[in-house]
């Protein structure tokens, strides 16, 4: 018998858990390229449209491969799901910088200003939560379904996993837990549920309490200067 295709899973056999939905990712990345778009143009290297229509036009496809639940994943659905949520981390670092020494130079607009860095805040904690469940343990699709990404590393280890590996208690995040973990690392500054395990993903959080940190400092000077 000839073996399966190397760009679809292998699921025979294997017990998997209830398929996460699509929507909950696709209203976050909505809501997050909205804002992005209000931020001011100056505040970008690359107009709001472009990064947009790329983002969008990289999810539809993942979309009509998964249109509700994220039960198949091939190869390349693996690999664009990840470029599309680097390509949205990038560019909203890039926006997080510059709106970084905006704050620092002062000359902008106060209130304007704070608005931009009220929304680009909240885009970060969308594209870091993107980026958290797109890597860990190979996937939203291969964390649920055994023998899809065993070989995969498991960069967060959250505290309903340590029941063990008993099928009985088998239980895997969705997107909304790194949410609550992209949410927590950018307001504490520090890992409050899931726990990084690998270089990689404490260097992500590391850059994500940073940028959140120098964020929240220069922001309450600004406002504190506004209202001088």
């Amino acid at each position: 018998m000839s073996a399966p295709p190397a760009t679809e899973p292998t699921t025979a056999g294997a017990e998997a858990l209830p398929a996460e939905h699509r929507w909950p990712v696709v209203v976050a990345m909505a809501g997050a390229l909205t804002l992005f778009v209000l931020v001011d143009n100056d505040l970008r290297v690359v107009p709001a449209w472009i990064v947009a229509a790329v983002v969008v036009i990289g999810l539809v496809p993942l979309v009509v491969v998964n249109p509700h639940r994220l039960s198949r994943q091939t190869r390349w659905s693996r690999r664009l799901g990840i470029l599309v949520a680097a390509f949205f981390a990038i560019m909203a670092q890039i926006t997080v910088i510059q709106i970084l020494v905006a704050l620092v130079d002062g000359g902008a607009d106060g209130l304007r200003m704070l608005l931009n860095a009220a929304g680009i805040w909240l885009v970060q904690v969308v594209v870091f939560a993107l980026i958290f469940w797109e890597l860990d343990r190979g996937g939203p699709v291969a964390r649920r379904v055994e023998g899809v990404a065993d070989d995969a590393p498991r960069h967060f280890r959250f505290p309903q996993q340590e029941e063990g590996e008993d099928p009985l208690h088998r239980w895997e995040p969705a997107f909304v837990d790194y949410g609550y973990v992209a949410l927590t690392n950018m307001t504490s500054f520090s890992p409050t549920d899931a726990m990084p395990l690998t270089h990689t993903a404490k260097l992500l959080m590391g850059w994500q309490s940073l940028t959140g940190f120098a964020m929240l400092a220069l922001v309450i000077a600004r406002s504190v200067n506004t209202l001088g």
